[in-house]
């Protein structure tokens, strides 16, 4: 059976070097991607959790806010990926353009070409510096595989679009847009991030692991209630994208074998009006309705994966992680906890040591000849060191959680701004692809009627002649 969609004409690479204005970094659509645009309206969507996991798009509420403050903020750093190219060797790289004002940026542009792996160690290294904030997460690398070839025009677009929308909130992001891997990764030519790469991870990253690893082999006691609050929270969304993944996957199969049949289908009308002298107009009308019906249903499929799987798949790897975030932020308290629990004990064992004949040595130290009051002495000092040093990393740790908890409730909070908007223009722009696609079709078939009516009418005539 040979591909329905073989014959769609898909935007050239060639519009996709045109200069965008800063205004389309928001991630709205462009010139390329489809005939339906955005309307424009400002709503934005929330979901709510506390009804049952079936009842999907009722869980999913539009209602008036305010426009994200991040829009009203001036940005001194703008990135773009452009231009995918593919390989001879089998990869593809894209073209990433970078202007900004920022001082530690030697020029205001740079243009580099990076591959698809570049980008996962570039995320691998804010995992690594930044464990208890919310790295964006990045397509995996077959997302279409099921539906399209990965070297193919519309996989490359939409993957271009995905890592655009990863780069962009790198780059608007306080905190990770100064990480030093990043200006690497925007600046530096090819050779030089290959050479970088190699390095690895630093000693400080690797002694956080070490310290997480054995931190994790103790149970957390407790979680404050906003966290496991937020821990639930992303557990049942995660639910919910995974069960709107499913049943989208299933729409667009059914589309497919639709199109497949609607497809046979024509020829044979086509074939019927050669054979048919007075039912010629009407069996070709219904033809042509049924090649444009199809044509307006490639349109929605050629758009399916990436303007509506991507994004739902994108916040299913984005609850991951929040998950990932959420558990270094337990690692960080239960660091904490651990050191809090030692400095007790030790502070327990030098009060001990202050009672009369504390310690229980006197008798028994008094038969090997040893001084007992030395040796409760010597104990003490070790113990006050002991307690000095405990007490300095309790203060560090206590630092340190604070810092995560703030990390993450702002990143969280960041996260559901992005939410709204995204899930705003996702509903929009289905919505206006879905309208399109019924007025080509309804439009279709209304021709088929007046074709239908006209004929009738033809016939009347022609029997009232017959018989006057």
């Amino acid at each position: 059976m040979a591909d329905p969609l073989e014959d769609l004409d898909f935007p050239s690479s060639s519009d996709d070097n045109k200069v965008i204005p800063d205004e389309s970094l928001d991630g709205s659509l462009n010139e390329g991607d489809a005939a339906v645009g955005h309307s424009g309206f400002n709503k934005e969507t929330s979901f709510d959790f506390n009804g049952e996991s079936s009842s999907l798009m009722s869980s999913l509420k539009v209602h008036d806010d305010d426009d994200d403050d991040s829009r009203h903020l001036v940005k001194d750093l703008y990135v773009l990926v452009t231009d995918p190219e593919k390989h001879v060797e089998g990869y593809v790289s894209y073209n990433v353009n970078t202007k900004t004002t920022r001082g530690q940026f030697d020029h205001p542009e740079y243009n580099v070409r990076r591959r698809y792996q570049d980008f996962l160690w570039l995320r691998q290294r804010l995992l690594e510096s930044y464990p208890t904030h919310i790295i964006p997460p990045l397509p995996e690398k077959h997302s279409f595989s099921k539906h399209f070839d990965r070297f193919s025009q519309e996989f490359l677009k939409a993957r271009e679009n995905s890592l655009n929308k990863f780069m962009q909130r790198i780059a608007d992001h306080p905190v990770m847009s100064f990480n030093d891997s990043l200006h690497v990764f925007l600046t530096a030519k090819s050779w030089e991030l290959t050479s970088v790469k190699k390095s690895g991870p630093g000693l400080i990253s690797r002694m956080s692991d070490s310290m997480r690893n054995a931190a994790s082999s103790w149970m957390l006691k407790t979680r404050e209630p906003e966290f496991q609050e937020m821990s639930e929270y992303n557990k049942a969304f995660r639910e919910k994208m995974v069960t709107m993944e499913t049943i989208t996957d299933k729409i667009a199969k059914d589309r497919f074998d639709l199109l497949e049949d609607v497809i046979e289908f024509i020829p044979i009308f086509r074939l019927w009006a050669n054979s048919e002298t007075k039912l010629a107009d009407p069996l070709t009308g219904m033809a042509d309705a049924l090649d444009k019906n199809c044509s307006a249903l490639k349109k929605l499929l050629r758009v399916q994966d990436s303007k509506f799987m991507e994004p739902l798949r994108e916040y299913v790897l984005y609850t991951d992680a929040i998950k990932s975030a959420l558990k270094s932020r337990d690692t960080t308290q239960m660091e904490y906890e651990v050191t809090l629990e030692e400095l007790n004990r030790k502070r327990a064992e030098r009060e001990e040591l202050e009672k009369p004949n504390g310690g229980g040595g006197g008798r028994f130290s008094s038969l090997f000849g040893k001084d007992t009051e030395q040796a409760r002495q010597e104990r003490k000092d070790k113990l006050d060191a002991n307690i000095e040093e405990l007490s300095k990393l309790v203060e560090t740790g206590l630092d340190k959680m604070e810092c995560a908890n703030v990390d993450l409730k702002a990143d969280i909070d960041r996260w559901h701004k992005h939410k709204r908007q995204d899930f705003r223009e996702l509903i929009t722009d289905y919505s206006e692809r879905h309208i399109a696609y019924h007025e080509e079709c309804l439009h279709a078939w209304q021709d088929v009627l007046k074709l239908l009516v006209g004929t009738e009418s033809e016939e009347s005539q022609d029997l009232h002649e017959d018989h006057p």
